[in-house]
This record gives structure tokens, sequence and C-alpha cells, in this order.
């Protein structure tokens, strides 16, 4: 496959996203990145810069759709958005056993998780459809396969990108356009620091970001890892659900609020 020269990231000021910036940072690469006003987005720019990339970076909300119809606009009339990595959003869930997450910040995470990349896909499109050739890559989860108990409106969250990102990947066919959904487990990023319980076959976010690229080097359009936690809930989905739940328990969690996250 001819390697992207002109992608645009979104959350890219940390975690997996600045992973993934800095993955492909090279000579004659072309990096939009965003994030939602974090001020860590130019100093991961600035690491993108010297390794060789043009980058243009913006802070913005990834569910307004107007904001990112511009960015992308911008983007691709400098050069043409070869890819755009969907990777924004947020974590939450239960603060304590028995203790439901707030209703509003379920539904700020859906409005982030899900409503953010939908937003960010039309705009896509919209530059990639008359050219009939670009890629979307949206960064989903293993949740979207085992919904999790203690962070339910992250696992909806997720389980709708994953029937969304399938869906536009048999509406875009025609137009040349790839869709690749990608299913990482656990990254040690902000998000496991708040995360409070065992984290099994967790990974650097350098390593997950090598993976991907690699996945999208060979031209994956579903990118699963770690294996061995996915089939592990593959075989789990199969048992009865109180077995399941058993199984699962050990593996329960709590979520630090955002704003103490360490």
């Amino acid at each position: 496959m001819t390697a992207p020269k002109s992608i645009v990231i979104t959350g890219a000021s940390r975690g997996l996203g600045a992973a993934l910036a800095t993955a492909y940072a090279e000579a004659g690469c072309f990096l939009g990145l965003t994030a939602f006003n974090s001020p860590l987005l130019a100093d991961v720019a600035r690491v993108c810069e010297v390794r060789g990339a043009v980058v243009r970076h913006g802070w913005m909300d990834a569910a307004s759709a107007q904001d990112m119809r511009t960015f992308l606009r911008t983007i691709d009339g400098e050069r043409p958005v070869d890819l755009v990595i969907v990777n924004a959003g947020r974590f939450s869930g239960n603060p304590a056993p028995g203790i439901l997450q707030p209703m509003q910040e379920g539904l700020d995470l859906l409005r982030s998780n899900l409503v953010g990349a939908i937003a960010t896909v039309e705009a896509a499109v919209e530059v990639m459809r008359p050219r009939r050739r670009g890629h979307i890559v949206l960064i989903v989860s293993l949740a979207a396969f085992y919904p999790q108990a203690d962070a339910p409106a992250y696992s909806a969250s997720k389980a709708g990108l994953a029937s969304y990102g399938e869906a536009m990947r048999e509406a875009l066919a025609d137009d040349g356009i790839r869709v690749s959904l990608v299913f990482p487990g656990h990254i040690a990023t902000d998000q496991t620091k708040r995360q409070i319980g065992r984290l099994p076959l967790m990974l650097s976010a350098s390593e997950a970001a090598r993976i991907i690229k690699a996945g999208l080097d060979r031209g994956r359009d579903t990118i699963v890892f770690p294996r061995r936690l996915y089939w592990m809930i593959r075989a789990g989905n199969l048992l009865p659900a109180r077995w399941r739940y058993w199984i699962n328990r050990p593996f329960r969690f709590r979520v630090r609020p955002e704003n103490n996250a360490s």
C-alpha cells in the first residue's frame, strides 16, 4: 500500500493519539492534529516537527461538526487528506462499587466518543468523496465486545462506534473510501491511571501505536489486540451470564474522577 502523506489525528495531545502522531511523523508527512483545549498539543506538534513532519494543529471540540469541517477543509486545502484517525474520546465510569456515574457525565461521554466520531467522519467524507479515495480509521475498544459493568456509558459509546463504523464501511465502499476499525485493550495512558483495578495485558501507548500503524500499513480493515485478551472475551461470551459475572469479578474496577487523575 502507498504510505499516507497527509494525515489527520484527533485527540492527539496525549496517550495513544500523541503516540500515533509521533509514529507517523517523518520527512514528507503533513500532519493535522486536534485536541480539546489541551496545551500539550503544541508540545506534540513540536516533537513531530523535529522528526521532519509539517504540522498544523488546532484546539477544538471534536463533537462540533462545523469545527471539524473547517479544520478538515483547511488541511485538505494544503495537502489532500489521505488518512483520518478518529481517536478523540473520553473515559469515565462508576466512582465506587454500587454507585453509578452521574447521568450527565455519561451523556457528555457519549457526546464526545460517539457524536464526536460521527462529526469527524462526516467531515472526512466531505473532502475524500470528490476524489473517490481516502482512509478513515476509528479507534474503538475491546469494551465493544464485552461491555464493562463499571463503565456502562463508555461501553455503550464504543459498541455504538463499532456498529457505526461497520455500517459506514459498506456505505462508503463504492466511493473508494476505506474504513478500518481498531479494537485495543488496556493502554497505559491517563485513562488507565484513573481506572482502579486489575488491567490485564496492558500495553504502552507507543507499542499500541506501533501495532496500529503496522496493521494499517498492511491494509488491515480490522485490528484487534492483544489477541489473547480478545479470544478470552470471545470464549467468555459463550458462557451463561452468571458464569461470566463470576469470572469477571476479580477484574471489576472503579474510576477516579477526571480532575483527580494522577
